[in-house]
């Protein structure tokens, strides 16, 4: 690793404890008090250590010698300041994690060299009496704290590190740089190593390693123009690789090794990481590889992904003028997707409906699926089944989250049999009698049941990979899906995603079109489109409620099951419409403050009286 103030002393803490320091860790040592009981041999350690940097005063400090001094004079010897750090092209800095002191946090920088975008991080900075003690607390951490240990990690080595302060005479060291040495040894014994810093940024999308020897890549949110930018992170060796991939399957309470030399696993936290690794060259060539897909500590609210983006510059072309109704204002372009398109979706949620998100991989299709969902009525009920879990709701919701359970090949010629798939966790979903029944990904058998729940009169939302609306029914009638044209037509609206290259460059994600199916004829049906995408002016159309009224032939289909009038449906997406501008141009738009908007409206569509609506003559 080239970052200036991190040590590689991955041969000390290769098997680290993991979060709960309560692992089942096969080479972990026995435990006891501190330096487990091994004193004499913890000694000869620390004059090893002394020796090897030269410092025969801080030797002197071990053996106790010196802490009279120490204590009556605890500011420890001026040391030679560097001159700061110059680096050019910086397009953005802050510190990971945010708010945190410099002591106790790394600095990362966003810079352009050559027209390509890097990744800088800085760790805090140690002089040499920091250093010493640093490593002196990382040789005997492994060793000091029991197996037995229980509760905030962070609590439990700042407490280790106390005592060893008091133990070896560092305590003056450690008094002013506790928040700094503690920061290096929750990176190293309960973090993520050398991209601790990268997994801690919420402003990172995904981190790709594809081998030892190549700088780590990161795909930045910010910086979408620059794709996958190389960071100044490097992985010594495979060995210390091979050592992470490991990590990363023991926080996720799995294995990997030769004979199972991939790993598929969520690790949970502020955030839920998708993990994908290889170890060694068994399967992937010249070793061992991961990817860590990351989502948002807080999850986007559809009133986020409708509210208008920051442009660097303006978009060529001519904006699309706006002819807004009283009720509302709103700004058609430079957003994901507008907000009479937020409307329309949460409307379609006031009946049975079923929406299929279709997109590209990586196109934002379970960000959307996800946004949409939080809209639904408090009074309904969501099962969601996944086989990863990415959909994360607001608490106020009746949500039941299902998830699959796969076994490890060739450990046992009967663990298939205790297997979980999307098919079985459909069927035991429909048994809990769902309102909404969310699937994360259809891709093949599991079809079939979505199609089954479809008949049955449940509300249904799933995500597919399909690039619009015609090629998502040419899927799913095409083996292995099996929906049948019948199914098909009873598709409310397909909600199309895409990655678009913007004119100033940058790589940003739209609704580029959602389109109804309009049934026709015995088993036929029609596509026709409600919204579409304008990527000359980076807008949406239509941009009146009047509008989508007159092309949806969905929304006039749920006056008709409600007694509305035409008139009534338009003000109802009027109003809520309406309802989301005034949550973006509060700029409040938090998962908290989109759920207290929908349970405030549902009170107030509830004393209205049952299926009364907005204006119903």
């Amino acid at each position: 690793m080239v970052v200036p103030g991190c040590f590689d002393f991955h041969l000390v803490y290769l098997h680290a404890p993991s979060v709960e320091f309560a692992i089942s860790n096969p080479f972990a040592p026995q435990q006891g008090p501190p330096f487990g009981g091994r004193r004499r041999k913890s000694w000869r350690v620390i004059r090893q250590i002394a020796l090897a940097v030269g410092m025969s005063r801080v030797w002197q400090l071990f053996r106790g010698q010196g802490t009279q001094e120490r204590e009556a004079a605890p500011n420890r010897s001026p040391q030679a300041v560097e001159p700061p750090e110059e680096i050019s092209g910086v397009l953005d800095t802050y510190r990971v994690p945010s708010g945190a002191s410099p002591e106790a946090s790394a600095e990362v920088f966003v810079v352009e060299e050559d027209g390509a975008g890097r990744y800088l991080v800085r760790l805090p900075k140690l002089d040499e009496e920091e250093k010493v003690a640093l490593q002196v607390l990382r040789t005997n951490l492994t060793d000091s704290i029991p197996l037995e240990a229980r509760g905030d990690p962070r609590e439990i080595v700042a407490d280790y590190v106390w005592q060893t302060a008091d133990a070896t005479g560092l305590g003056g060291v450690v008094r002013e740089s506790h928040e700094k040495l503690l920061y290096y040894l929750m990176k190293d014994f309960s973090g993520f190593w050398e991209v601790d810093p990268l997994v801690n940024d919420d402003n990172l999308e995904e981190i790709s390693v594809s081998r030892y020897d190549r700088p780590v890549r990161v795909l930045h949110r910010n910086f979408s123009e620059y794709m996958f930018m190389e960071t100044d992170i490097v992985y010594p060796s495979e060995d210390r690789l091979q050592a992470f991939v490991r990590r990363l399957a023991q926080l996720g309470g799995t294995t990997i090794s030769l004979a199972q030399p991939s790993l598929e696993v969520t690790l949970h936290g502020a955030s839920d990481r998708r993990v994908t690794a290889t170890l060694g060259d068994e399967i992937s060539r010249p070793g061992s590889t991961y990817a860590i897909r990351k989502q948002r500590e807080r999850p986007i609210t559809l009133a986020q992904l409708a509210s208008t983006e920051h442009a660097r510059w303006p978009a060529l072309g001519p904006q699309t003028s706006v002819d807004s109704p009283a009720s509302y204002d709103e700004v058609h372009s430079h957003k994901t997707l507008s907000v009479l398109m937020a409307a329309y979706f949460w409307l379609l949620l006031e009946r049975t409906t079923n929406v299929l998100i279709a997109g590209e991989t990586n196109s934002g299709k379970t960000t959307l699926m996800n946004a949409i969902l939080a809209l639904a009525n408090p009074k309904c009920k969501i099962v969601t089944a996944e086989d990863v879990l990415e959909i994360s709701l607001p608490d106020h919701l009746h949500w039941q989250r299902l998830k699959t359970r796969a076994h490890r090949a060739g450990l046992s010629p009967t663990a298939g049999r205790y297997e979980y798939a999307l098919p079985d966790l459909l069927k035991l979903a429909l048994r809990f009698s769902p309102t909404i029944l969310s699937l994360g990904e259809m891709r093949g058998e599991e079809s079939e049941t979505v199609a089954a729940a479809i008949t049955l009169g449940f509300s249904t939302m799933t995500t597919i990979h399909a690039e619009n609306a015609e090629r998502c029914v040419q899927r799913l009638t095409t083996p292995p899906m099996k929906f049948t044209a019948g199914h098909v037509r009873d598709i409310t609206a397909i909600a199309t995603m895409r990655k678009v290259v913007l004119h100033d460059g940058r790589v940003v994600r739209r609704v580029v079109s959602v389109d109804e199916l309009r049934p026709d004829g015995p088993d036929g049906h029609e596509v026709l489109n409600v919204f579409r995408y304008d990527p000359a002016t980076d807008s949406f159309s239509p941009t009146t409620p009047a509008e989508v009224l007159d092309r949806s032939y969905r929304l006039n289909e749920i006056a008709d099951s409600f007694g509305w009038t035409p008139a009534a449906v338009q003000g109802s997406l009027a109003v809520r419409a309406a309802r989301i501008s005034s949550q973006i141009a509060g700029g409040d738009m938090t998962p908290q403050a989109l759920s207290k908007m929908v349970r405030e409206f549902a009170l107030e569509e509830s004393r209205r009286g049952d299926a009364k609506g907005w204006g119903r003559e």
